[in-house]
C-alpha cells in the first residue's frame, strides 16, 4: 500500500486508476482502505466551535434562518437520497 501511495504522489499513477481499483475491492477491503485514508488526514476536516454552535442556535431560535431536512439539504447540494 505504501509503495502505491508513493507512486500516486509521484504522479506515476493517476487518481482515476486508484479510484477504479478501489471500486473493485471487496467491502472489507474498502473498509480497510477508508480507515487508512481517514487516519492519513492531517486532523479534523472541520469542527464547529462552541461559539459557532451557540450563534447558529440563536439564529434558529430567532427565526433568522429556517431549518431544512437532511433530504432537502442533499437536494440543494445536488445529491439524491
Amino acid at each position: 500500500m505504501q509503495r502505491q501511495l508513493t507512486l500516486l504522489k509521484s504522479g506515476m499513477v493517476k487518481l482515476a486508476d486508484v479510484q477504479k481499483q478501489a471500486a473493485e475491492l471487496s467491502f472489507e477491503e474498502k473498509e480497510g482502505l477508508l480507515a487508512f485514508l481517514i487516519h492519513e488526514l492531517p486532523g479534523p476536516l472541520s469542527r464547529a466551535d462552541d461559539e459557532e454552535v451557540l450563534r447558529r442556535e440563536e439564529e434558529m431560535d430567532s427565526g433568522a434562518v429556517a431549518a431544512i431536512s437532511h433530504e432537502e439539504f442533499l437536494n440543494r447540494v445536488g445529491r439524491s437520497v
